[in-house]
């Protein structure tokens, strides 16, 4: 049995190896593009990803208009915002099209529609944090009460209470802030990064299937 999970676990490895290979590549290039200076050929291909970048992110729009569509064309539940979707595109197409991309309208409606989707998008990200978190945050174990601990102290150090109790838990707070929770951020981000830039990589490569069901 171990034997087996441990041949299963190599071939897992070796079949996905390319593409461990290929980020691993490109986070060491992306790294060296911000040196200074920066390697030649880091500048030369990132400058050659970001003019070429379009066309990736214009195929995966119409595949995924294009499901909407199917979705209107069987009438199922989502409906409404299929219908919301495909109209937007449609119109912010047809603006571009026929007004140009620095015509002030379709600046004003894509900023909103950025600013409205981002607050959407953070609103259901919180929304889904703080759910486990309300089941969680009981100090069952020393863990917990460590992390509810640290979630006074952040509260305190960005009040006046924490200053009208002692002048250190500002200063408690302030070294917990820049060294423990930006290391855990810089963590958190830099692994998302490197799943994305993964997940890209293999739509591009035509591993993840963005196709109707």
């Amino acid at each position: 049995m171990v034997q087996q999970q441990e041949e299963t676990i190599t071939s897992k490895i070796l079949g996905n190896l390319p593409t461990v290979l290929g980020v691993i590549g490109m986070f060491i290039i992306a790294s060296l593009y911000w040196m200074d200076p920066g390697w030649d050929f880091a500048v030369t291909l990132r400058n050659s990803v970001t003019l070429s970048l379009p066309w990736p992110i214009g195929i995966v729009s119409i595949l995924l208009i294009r499901r909407h569509v199917r979705n209107i064309i069987k009438g199922e539940e989502t409906l409404p915002y299929d219908a919301i979707t495909v109209g937007s595109a449609i119109l912010m197409v047809t603006l571009g099209l026929l007004s140009g991309p620095d015509d002030a309208t379709l600046q004003t409606l894509y900023a909103n529609i950025n600013i409205i989707g981002t607050m959407a998008v953070i609103s259901a990200i919180a929304i889904s944090i703080l759910s486990p978190m309300i089941r969680i945050y009981r100090a069952k174990t020393w863990t917990m009460g460590f992390l509810i601990s640290l979630s006074i102290l952040a509260f305190m150090t960005y009040s006046p209470l924490g200053q009208m109790i002692h002048p250190a838990i500002p200063q408690l707070g302030d070294f917990v802030q820049t060294y423990i929770s930006g290391a855990s951020d810089s963590a958190f981000w830099i692994s998302t990064y490197i799943g994305a830039i993964a997940l890209i990589t293999r739509m591009i490569l035509l591993k993840e299937k963005l196709k109707p069901n």
